[in-house]
This record gives structure tokens, sequence and C-alpha cells, in this order.
């Protein structure tokens, strides 16, 4: 009885340890480098084979799902993955900026914005933070001292149009 009284506070003591590490998480898949994969032979690069507004064709956007997970580079894809791809397609749909954060090393925040030639500002905690481009599609950021993903906000902006992303709320742009 007593193990199992421990066994439980271990797992109380764990849960509180992740809840306040904080629980934001990088998207499931690289979502820029998965459409150029699987979908950019026939939907060209950056979608611009998809008509604007592709997305507004559809009656909901749980038609528009499907439509999509019948696509060939959908094949395979996991629920969560799915929902971070309809993202970039509603993204593309409307002509505006994507971002998304796919993985950490160490204190860098690693991720990818569609267009390529869209600029990428991050800031947290009011400062801004120095944004890399490693490649075209890509950016990194370290993380100062003190700075946690959850406080991480970027923008991505390409002439007027500008999306802005809030890790606490999601890692990647374009939820709805």
């Amino acid at each position: 009885m007593r193990r199992a009284i421990s066994l439980a506070g271990l797992g109380i003591a764990l849960a509180s340890v992740a809840i306040s590490t904080g629980s934001v998480r990088p998207a499931p898949i690289k979502v820029v480098e998965t459409y150029e994969r699987k979908c950019s032979s026939c939907h060209g690069r950056e979608g611009a084979m998809l008509d604007k507004d592709f997305e507004k064709k559809y009656a909901s956007p749980s038609e528009l799902r499907e439509v999509v997970e019948s696509m060939p580079g959908a094949i395979g894809m996991r629920s969560d993955e799915l929902d971070a791809m309809m993202a970039y397609i509603r993204a593309v749909s409307r002509r505006e900026p994507f971002v998304v954060w796919t993985g950490r090393q160490g204190d860098a925040l690693l991720g990818e914005v569609s267009p390529a030639t869209a600029k990428v500002e991050a800031r947290a905690k009011r400062e801004k933070l120095r944004v890399e481009r490693p490649q075209s599609n890509q950016w990194r950021i370290v993380l100062p001292k003190g700075v946690r993903p959850e406080e991480v906000e970027l923008t991505a902006q390409r002439g007027t149009l500008r999306t802005t992303l809030r890790l606490k709320d999601s890692p990647y742009s374009h939820t709805k």
C-alpha cells in the first residue's frame, strides 16, 4: 500500500514538473519540407499552383480536410501531422506567410517559413531576438538565458502580408 502511495506521489510530482516547465511542443512534422517533398510536384513550390482562396472552394473545413487527406502526399499522415499540413494549406490558399516551430537543439529553436522570401522576426519578454536563416525556408533562434519557448512570438512578413505566431498558443500559424 505504501509503495502504491509513493508511486502515485511520484506521478503527481512529475506531472507538476511537466506543467511548470511548459507544455509547448514543436509541430509533429517539418511542414514546409514535407510539402515540398510530397506535394510540390503536383501543386507547385510553396503552393504556387494552388488557386488563391483554394480553401474557400469547400463548404466546410472538414470537407477541405477530406480532400487534402485523399491526396497522395497525405497518405500515411497521422491526424496531428495532417492538422499541421492543413494550416499550411490555409496559409498558401490565403497567400499569407506561414511560420512553424519544428524542433529544439539545446537552447536553439528551429523552424520553417514559407514563402522563403518572408522576413522573420522574433520577440520574447518585449525584447527582440536574433533570427538566423540557415536555409531559405528555415529559421533558428538561440534563446537567451531565462527565456522559455512559450514566451516567444514570431512574425513572418512578405510585402504587406504579416503572420504572427505565439508559441504558447500553437507550434504553427493558421490553425483556423
